[in-house]
C-alpha cells in the first residue's frame, strides 16, 4: 500500500531576504556533498520526527533544496534552468530544541552560506482563483470557541486508517491531508479562510484569493480523486520520490478538487488573472563552499 500524507501543519515560515542576520539559526554541523545514487531520494528527520537532532537529504536537487527551505510551490519561484540537474546528499546536526520556524531559518541559512544564494521578489501577472461562496450557500461548519487549545506539535502527523469506501481517515478531533491510490481526505478541524486558501493555492498549483468575507474557524470533511500517474512523474522529475517501481493505481471515480470545493465546502473556485508574488534566484553556485 503506497500512502501520501499531504501537509497538515498550514503555516509556512517565509524568511526570503538577501542576507541572513549574524545571529540566524544554523545547523551545528552540517556535510553536503555530490551525490552518490541511492534507493531513497528525499529528506527526513528535523524536529517533530523521530530522529529530531538529524537531517538527511539523499539525491536531492539545488531546486528543490530552495523550494522545500523557503516553502515555494512551482508557480511561486523562478530558479535558474540548471538547478535540478546538480544533486546532493546532505547529513545535518539539528541544536536540540528547535523550532519549525527556526529549522526553516537553518536550511536557508545553509544555501545563503554554503552556496552564495540572493534572490529578490518580483510581482508578476499569473492565472489565479478567486474564491467565493457558492450560489447554494456555505456547507461548512463554524467550529465550537475553544477556551484552552490543547498543545500539539505542529510536526506530528496523525495515525490514519483506511476506510471501508477506500478514502483515509483521521482519529476523532484531527485534521489533515491524506491520500491513498488517488483517494484524497481533508478533514479540517478549526480551520481559518487563510488556511483553506493557502492549501489550496498549494495543491492547485496557483495563487487563491479569498473573497468570501468570511471570519472565524471552520470544520469540514471533503473528499476528491486525483491522477496519480501525474503526480509521480511529477515527483520523480524533482527528486522527491523514486523514479522507479510499479505505477500508482488509480482511483475509478469520485470529484476532482475543484468540484469538491464546490459541492462539499460550498465555496466557488473562480478562474481570474491577477498578480502573484515570485522569488527569483538571482545567484547561486553549483558547489558548495567546502565542510
Amino acid at each position: 500500500m503506497r500512502l501520501i500524507l499531504g501537509v497538515s501543519c498550514l503555516t509556512v515560515a517565509w524568511v526570503c531576504a538577501y542576507g541572513q542576520a549574524a545571529d540566524a539559526p544554523s545547523f551545528e554541523v552540517a556535510s553536503i556533498k555530490p551525490a552518490s545514487r541511492g534507493a531513497r531520494i528525499g529528506c527526513s528527520g528535523g524536529p517533530g520526527t523521530t530522529s529530531p537532532g538529524i537531517w538527511n537529504c539523499t539525491f536531492v536537487s539545488l531546486e528543490f533544496l530552495f523550494a522545500n527551505a523557503y516553502g515555494l510551490q512551482p508557480y511561486q519561484f523562478r530558479p535558474l534552468g540548471w538547478m535540478n540537474d546538480v544533486r546532493f546528499d546532505i547529513a545535518a546536526k539539528v541544536p536540540a530544541g528547535t523550532t519549525k520556524e527556526q529549522f526553516q531559518r537553518m536550511q536557508q541559512n545553509l544555501l545563503v552560506q554554503r552556496f552564495k544564494l540572493t534572490l529578490h521578489h518580483e510581482q508578476k501577472e499569473m492565472p489565479i482563483y478567486e474564491l467565493t461562496v457558492g450560489e447554494k450557500g456555505l456547507k461548512m461548519k463554524k467550529s465550537a470557541p475553544v477556551a484552552a487549545p490543547a498543545q500539539e506539535d505542529p510536526w506530528s502527523v496523525p495515525k490514519v486508517s483506511m476506510g471501508k469506501d477506500g478514502y483515509p481517515v483521521f482519529p476523532d478531533g484531527r485534521g489533515g491531508m491524506a491520500g491513498f491510490n488517488g483517494r484524497y481526505r481533508w478533514t479540517g478541524v478549526n480551520v481559518s479562510m487563510q488556511d483553506i486558501v493557502k492549501t489550496l493555492s498549494g495543491r492547485l498549483g496557483r495563487p487563491v484569493v479569498d473573497a468570501t468575507g468570511l471570519k472565524g474557524k471552520y470544520e469540514f470533511d471533503m473528499t476528491w480523486i486525483v491522477d496519480m500517474s501525474g503526480i509521480q512523474a511529477s515527483l520523480a522529475a524533482r527528486a522527491m520520490a523514486p523514479d522507479s517501481g510499479p505505477p500508482m493505481a488509480e482511483a475509478d471515480s469520485g470529484p476532482t478538487l475543484q468540484q469538491a470545493v464546490q459541492d462539499q465546502l460550498g465555496l466557488k473556485l473562480n478562474s481570474k488573472k491577477g498578480p502573484g508574488d515570485t522569488v527569483v534566484v538571482d545567484h547561486v553556485e553549483k558547489v558548495p563552499i567546502e565542510n
